[in-house]
């Protein structure tokens, strides 16, 4: 059995292009293999908007000194929800052996600030009629 290593990682939450922290954010760290997905760690970002560092399994480092070896990170996605805002997925964010990893996300106010926004259907408009806003 291959020797098991453990890397570390913590998100920090922000808004307004990186300049507010967004407390409360729910953030939930999950493998992915294939279309089977499995939960490791679900957090909630501080009033600095900064999550905890959670430990994560990652291959050892002792991988990466070996040429050609592919297994050298471990790879997650990582789900951040808060009320008001637009869900952000991030993708195959890599967790090294013996490293913190700190991932960014920034997420985007919805418009009026409460649930997901309707589509906008152009076809409710009638040529001549005011429309009903």
């Amino acid at each position: 059995m291959e020797e098991q290593g453990t890397g570390f990682i913590t998100v920090n939450v922000r808004t307004a292009g990186g300049a507010l922290p967004v407390e409360g954010a729910v953030i939930t760290i999950r493998t992915v293999n294939g279309t089977d997905s499995t939960v490791v760690a679900v957090m909630i970002s501080d009033a600095g908007g900064t999550s905890d560092i959670v430990a994560l399994p990652a291959p050892p480092k002792e991988n990466s000194l070996q040429p050609g070896n592919q297994n050298v990170c471990t790879f997650y996605t990582i789900d951040t929800d808060r009320e008001g805002f637009y869900h952000v997925t991030n993708e195959n964010v890599a967790v090294f052996d013996g490293v913190t990893a700190i991932q960014q996300v920034l997420l985007v106010p919805i418009a009026g600030g409460l649930g997901v926004p309707e589509p906008y259907d152009l076809t409710r408009f009638t040529a001549g009629e005011t429309p009903n806003l």
